[in-house]
């Protein structure tokens, strides 16, 4: 059942309009969709906890909405991340690059866009802005959003970044977290390579192999060839013990 528009009292509301939804789809659902406001919050409130709002879920209707703390966000700042929300939502249908989504925020969007991917008719989910404009959430949304993160070339290269996870279960592989923004890159290895990455567990590497980008030049994974691993702090010498070594003592 579809949400009176005149009844909503939240800041950004998620209204999915179907007669029937299974739990664990209503459970992602609303998790992207908060997952989604946090990290425009992040943007454009950085210095506000970006969990401070309230949750309250629609009687009647398949509907849940959030309402930011006021105290905590300021009214203007509420406002901006409603309408940052709702139009970018709309730019990645245009294709283009919403100036507060960050990539987490872009990836909530995409699976969005793809919780009810397995319906042959099309679904009927909105997020409303208070009771005045909406965004629809296609199942183009999920196609448009991957346009931004995967990966359309490959080419010789590196990355360097800490290795922080690892998995052996079904494949080899390991990721590391980029030294300049944090973000994971997945590299896939053979089983050589990952007894390497595993003695440089928490540790700074270069991983040099064939790189793939994405359309902005962002790597975003490695079939890595060879891993390189910087000096940890305790074996680089002092300045003292360079001096040593230079005068020949």
């Amino acid at each position: 059942m579809a949400i009176d528009p005149t009844q909503i009292t939240t800041d950004l509301t998620l209204e999915l309009d179907e007669e029937e939804i299974s739990i664990t789809d209503f459970s992602k659902a609303f998790d992207h969709f908060f997952g989604l406001v946090k990290e425009v919050a992040k943007h454009i409130a950085p210095t506000r906890n970006a969990s401070a709002w309230l949750v309250k879920v629609y009687p009647g209707s398949l509907g849940v909405g959030v309402q930011g703390k006021r105290g905590i966000y300021l009214d203007g700042e509420i406002a901006a991340i409603r309408q940052a929300c709702i139009d970018g939502l709309k730019e990645i249908e245009d294709g283009k690059r919403p100036a507060h989504f960050s990539d987490k925020a872009i990836e909530h969007s995409r699976m969005l866009g793809s919780i009810f991917n397995s319906k042959k008719t099309p679904v009927n989910i909105r997020i409303w802005s208070q009771r005045v404009a909406y965004a629809p959430v296609a199942k183009t949304l999920a196609l448009k959003a991957g346009e931004f993160l995967d990966p359309v070339y490959e080419d010789d290269g590196s990355v360097d970044g800490s290795i922080l996870r690892l998995n052996a279960h079904d494949e080899f592989d390991f990721v590391i977290f980029d030294s300049l923004d944090g973000r994971a890159i997945k590299c896939e290895v053979d089983e050589r390579l990952l007894a390497e990455a595993l003695g440089a567990w928490r540790q700074r590497v270069e991983v040099l192999g064939k790189v793939r980008y994405r359309r902005d030049g962002i790597p975003v994974s490695v079939k890595a060839r060879e891993i390189i691993r910087y000096p940890s702090s305790n074996e680089i010498p002092t300045l003292e013990e360079m001096r040593s070594l230079l005068s020949g003592e």
